[in-house]
């Protein structure tokens, strides 16, 4: 009997982990509240990190250049693999509710995207399908191992596949769904289970203050 995918601790490096620290002591137990002093719902982390310099491949068979096609939008990125029975499509799910709560100009300058941690299983097309039932505009990324690996690593996201890949095996994952600005640096962190109106209300926020 397979296991389910552990909720994996976000890592975090220097002056990110002591900022977050007393958020991810319970990332597994559901969204935490950042200081009283913070406007938004999720975890501030300014500049704790950079979007990979990766190339993936999207589904449509393009390439797709993790930090330059992301470049000018506000992006939530996540790493999972469509065959979570609960992290990954609570979190998609979530993210979608929130998408469709904003403006068609809101909506215009975020994008969502899905880095698959399980390339071997999902193709494009079951990426695509996949997606598509939550909200047709996320954007599905895959590439080789080394390439996800090292990106996830990149952006502090734990990466867990068992030596053993045959069956209906699971991937250990990191749950958190980090937001990144238009010029690639890191802004939030959703813990998994944030509500869809938290998201969307830090989403509005965000998009603000990029528009000033």
């Amino acid at each position: 009997m397979p296991t389910a995918p552990r909720p994996s601790r976000p890592l975090l490096r220097g002056a990110a982990l002591a900022a977050v620290l007393p958020v991810l002591a319970a990332c597994s137990g559901g969204p935490q509240q950042p200081g009283d002093d913070s406007p938004y719902n999720g975890t501030p982390i300014d500049g704790a990190f950079e979007l990979p310099d990766a190339t993936f491949t999207d589904t449509d068979g393009a390439d797709y250049h993790l930090r330059d096609d992301s470049a000018g939008r506000t992006t939530a990125v996540f790493f999972g693999f469509t065959n979570c029975p609960d992290i990954c499509p609570t979190t998609m799910a979530d993210l979608a509710v929130a998408t469709a709560d904003l403006t068609p100009e809101e909506r215009d300058a975020f994008s969502v995207v899905f880095v698959t941690a399980d390339p071997e299983r999902d193709d494009p097309d079951l990426l695509r399908t996949w997606l598509d039932s939550f909200d047709p505009s996320f954007t599905g990324l895959s590439g080789d191992l080394d390439t996800t690996d090292s990106a996830a690593a990149d952006l502090g996201v734990s990466v867990d596949r068992p030596e053993d890949r045959s069956g209906d095996y699971q991937v250990g994952h990191g749950s958190q769904t980090l937001v990144f600005g238009p010029d690639g640096t890191s802004r939030l962190m959703w813990s998994y289970g944030t509500e869809p109106d938290a998201i969307a209300g830090d989403l509005r926020l965000l998009l603000a203050e990029e528009a000033e």
